[in-house]
């Protein structure tokens, strides 16, 4: 059985976010395929994790070296056990919202993302073979999609080698056709689920 981590930064909800009906074009089209698989959403829009700050990051280092199962662990473990890590986040300031920063930040982990090898090199321990990042955007976003930069950095120092984004960008530029737009990304996106789904 596929694990599959939905992280849903779609911070508009179901009913209002452009993201959000991406984000089920994907995981339907895979789920369809793939009927065995097990969808885990793990929901940002209410934001109820902490800012890490350095307290917690010292606090967090102790459960993990004491093998304590604290509950802000949680990111990390989600993480490091699925078999495709899908995230869904809008084109915020150039990037995505602080939520999924946040998240990211509790999902990287020294000892359960990733550790260091004996020569420095930061050794990915997440089992995911591939990343899956879904975005909208009202304006431009190629040559400046930072936020799938980051996340396609992040996925590489986890050990997940296959980082995929579908954007729907240019939503709101007059004279565009919104609708179009989206319906285009929302076959780009099942059939990147097709294709991953043959290979993962």
């Amino acid at each position: 059985m596929k694990q599959i981590l939905f992280v849903d930064a779609c911070m508009r909800g179901p009913e209002l976010s452009r993201t959000s009906r991406l984000c089920r074009s994907f995981l339907e089209e895979f789920t369809a395929r793939c009927p065995d698989s097990q969808v885990s959403r793990r929901d940002l829009t209410d934001a109820k994790l902490p800012l890490l700050t350095g307290e917690l990051a010292a606090q967090r280092d102790t459960w993990v070296k004491q093998g304590e199962e604290h509950p802000l662990l949680a990111p990390a473990r989600e993480v490091a056990a699925c078999d495709l890590l899908v995230i869904g986040a809008p084109y915020w300031d150039l990037s995505f919202p602080a939520a999924l920063k946040g998240y990211l930040e509790w999902s990287s982990v020294l000892g359960i993302t990733f550790r260091y090898a004996e020569d420095g090199r930061q050794v990915g321990l997440c089992r995911a073979r591939a990343l899956v990042y879904l975005t909208t955007a009202g304006g431009p976003v190629t040559g400046q999609n930072y936020g799938f930069d980051y996340v396609r950095a992040l996925g590489g120092m986890f050990g997940i080698p296959d980082a995929r984004c579908v954007a729907a960008e240019g939503l709101d530029v007059w004279g565009n056709d919104p609708q179009s737009i989206l319906s285009r990304a929302q076959e780009e996106a099942r059939a990147l689920a097709r294709t991953l789904a043959e290979t993962l």
